[in-house]
């Protein structure tokens, strides 16, 4: 049950089945220390900090593309969907 815990609250954090694995066999490697805990946290909330940041990105473009639509008219004209079907111009 301690360990089923554990996985769960890994996961609460983020954290794959796989990188749990590796942080349940740091805890028991006598070679490892805390400071080898925390860079696998820290490089994990790198990560979060990076969905984040793709995610406000998201949330930004969406909202241009909402606020360019009427939400009236035939969705043929829908300049959301027009979006989502128009060519890179990169």
């Amino acid at each position: 049950m301690r360990r089923v815990r554990f996985i769960k609250r890994g996961q609460g954090l983020g954290f794959s089945l796989k990188e749990i694995k590796a942080l349940l066999a740091l805890r028991v490697d006598p070679r490892s220390s805390c400071g080898d805990v925390r860079k696998r946290a820290e490089a994990k909330i790198g990560e979060i900090e990076a969905k984040v940041r793709m995610l406000l990105g998201m949330k930004k473009a969406l909202g241009r593309l909402t606020a360019a639509c009427a939400g009236r008219g035939r969705v043929s004209h829908c300049p959301i969907l027009e979006s989502l079907d128009a060519e890179d111009r990169s």
